[in-house]
């Protein structure tokens, strides 16, 4: 079903006993179990729907979890900015206490998440991101050439595989970074108990098979973190800065902490970036008819046979709003959840201690008052209003906005500039999301069949 069709018009608010305005609550909740299978099966079939009938407000009864879905802009900032002892990000996603602990970031009390939070900052301020700048460069010509002159490649693996050598790289060191590199498939293993709602107990295989990983990253990451103890780099980066990290009020960081901290940074810039890439791709190439603008935004901005600069990556505006336009129809989180910790109101809903508050960027991107003609692939919109790429909800807002935003995107940058200009390529395979509510990346397989680019 289509969020841009017609829907019917919003009944008139519902009320319970006590007066308390209620959403509507959308169709089809069956005894006991209400809209869970439905949910687990094609959620974004549930939201639809729920929008269809009810418009930017509306219920969910998640097997007996009562759900709200608000999608209007003043609510979703609520959502993004009350406190974790209001709205909790830790009592949503049970599977990240399982892979990192109840202290981790995000689980953790505003207090401790924002002293968390400050350890990963100098990560990804600008500075640091000039001297990204060349790694990511260095590798995705390291890949281009690997790949050859003409072949079939699949896109999925293929941006995982780089992504993990970059991060590697940029966060670990040239020295220890390829510690991680072949750790791939622990990642994914590791990644595999990544479930909204389900209690980890309820996939005890997934769950077994992320807890060995578990173990097997967390013996990589000591090791890294006691060789870069052992034997200091002349430039710090992130893990050396981790080894003798301390918080702001002076209190060393304990290691079992660090590793959490090191192991989640890895974690959450693979998730994201990686699914970026793919999909940054895929859309190029599904959309053939902007390649032209891109490649003249080359030539003008970006000499042949020079390294790439900070100056021209931020001057390749076209690409910015082509990345933009796939991030607003594919954005990797389809939900954004916090549950109520107590009684609390947004906008004209009252809403009950335990209710799972949701906003969703996979509906508010495709909400026809905020974006004409949303099915429409057209990165122009972002020419005409520059302002628009700040409604995006890919990377989240307010209080946990994803850090690593800016470095997400000049990794993508990086590996569309220089593919696109080394080769003409050609989609195998129609590119389709995954199934479920992990990451919601590119399906593999998505196969890609690529040749060099005629002279000129």
């Amino acid at each position: 079903m289509d969020p841009t069709e017609q829907r019917a018009a919003t009944p008139p608010d519902e009320r319970s006993a006590e007066g308390r305005a209620v959403a509507p609550l959308v169709s089809g909740s069956l005894p006991v179990l209400g809209h869970m299978p439905a949910f687990m099966r094609d959620a974004t079939a549930l939201l639809e729907r729920g929008y269809v009938e009810h418009g930017r407000s509306f219920r969910l009864n998640l097997a007996g979890v009562p759900g709200i879905v608000l999608l209007d802009p003043e609510h979703r900032g609520d959502i993004m900015t009350l406190p974790e002892e209001t709205l909790s990000i830790a009592a949503s996603y049970p599977f990240l206490r399982t892979m990192f602990g109840s202290d981790f970031y995000f689980m953790a009390p505003t207090p401790e998440y924002r002293r968390q939070r400050e350890l990963y900052v100098p990560v990804f301020r600008a500075g640091a991101l000039h001297g990204y700048l060349p790694m990511m460069e260095g590798h995705t010509q390291d890949l281009i050439r690997q790949l050859g002159d003409r072949g079939e490649v699949e896109l999925v693996r293929l941006c995982a595989e780089l992504n993990l050598r970059i991060i590697a790289d940029t966060f670990f060191g040239e020295d220890l970074g390829h510690r991680l590199v072949g750790a791939l498939d622990d990642f994914e293993d590791f990644s595999a108990n990544v479930s909204f709602l389900l209690p980890p107990w309820l996939r005890p295989l997934r769950s077994r098979r992320s807890r060995k990983a578990r173990r097997r990253l967390h013996v990589i990451v000591r090791d890294c973190l006691a060789q870069r103890r052992a034997r200091p780099t002349a430039e710090p980066d992130f893990l050396q800065s981790l080894c003798r990290s301390r918080y702001a009020d002076g209190t060393a960081v304990p290691d079992s902490s660090t590793v959490h901290q090191a192991l989640g940074l890895v974690w959450a810039a693979r998730e994201t970036t990686a699914g970026q890439l793919a999909w940054s791709l895929a859309d190029l190439l599904t959309h053939p008819q902007y390649q032209a603008a891109l490649l003249a935004e080359q030539r003008e901005h970006v000499p042949a046979g020079q390294p790439l600069t900070m100056e021209a990556m931020h001057a390749l505006t076209r690409l910015d709003h082509l990345m933009y336009e796939s991030e607003r129809l594919h954005p990797l989180a389809i939900l954004i959840a916090r549950k109520a910790m107590r009684h609390l109101r947004i906008g004209p809903c009252r809403i009950a201690r335990g209710t799972m508050v949701l906003t969703s960027p996979y509906l508010t991107h495709r909400l026809p008052e905020e974006w004409p003609d949303p099915q429409a692939f057209r990165p122009e919109r972002f020419e005409r209003d520059p302002r628009a790429a700040r409604n995006l909800l890919g990377f989240g807002s307010g209080i946990h906005r994803c850090l690593g935003q800016g470095y997400a995107r000049l990794e993508t940058k990086v590996f569309l500039t220089l593919l696109l200009r080394r080769y003409h390529m050609e989609l195998l395979d129609t590119p389709t999301p995954v199934r479920g509510l992990s990451p919601r990346g590119l399906a593999a397989p998505c196969r890609i069949r690529y040749r060099l680019r005629d002279p000129g």
